[in-house]
């Protein structure tokens, strides 16, 4: 006679949802790194373009062309305003899917405790169901022994 867990199907339904929201989370992660470097690349173009805009200045450049540099700068802002909107979504997302993730962990414990008990109590029917054919198998020799 071997230990069988009642809920396994309901255990093995678990880790599965489990590996589900795992793969969701990782790729809400992948994505919101996605867009965070290329916010942040965004970002040090844009100053780098404002470094040289600066210099023009300076060096006495058209003004067409410190212009062009000024509406390339706005077009920038404007994507990077576009890419945080997009990174908080990205940030929500990723903070949803780990929300879901330590519950289905959770609920993995917890089935995985009730199995583990449940294990700890066979085995505990087990050793008294031993001793208590050690038992009658003293008595029967014993009886036994005062019958010769």
């Amino acid at each position: 006679m071997t230990f069988q867990f009642r809920m396994d199907q309901v255990l093995d339904y678990k880790h599965n949802q489990k590996e589900m929201v795992q793969k969701e989370f990782a790729e809400h992660q992948e994505k919101f790194e996605e867009i965070g470097m290329a916010l942040y690349e965004l970002l040090k173009k844009k100053e780098t373009i404002q470094l040289q805009q600066s210099e023009r200045i300076v060096g006495g450049e058209q003004v067409r062309t410190i212009q062009h540099y000024g509406f390339y700068i706005d077009t920038m802002e404007k994507e990077a305003h576009s890419l945080q909107h997009r990174l908080h979504i990205a940030r929500d997302n990723m903070e949803d899917a780990k929300g879901r993730l330590l519950e289905k962990t959770i609920d993995v414990k917890k089935y995985e405790k009730l199995k583990e008990k449940q294990h700890e109590r066979y085995r505990e029917d087990l050793k008294q169901q031993e001793a208590r054919y050690m038992d009658e198998l003293v008595v029967i020799r014993h009886t036994n022994h005062e019958i010769r």
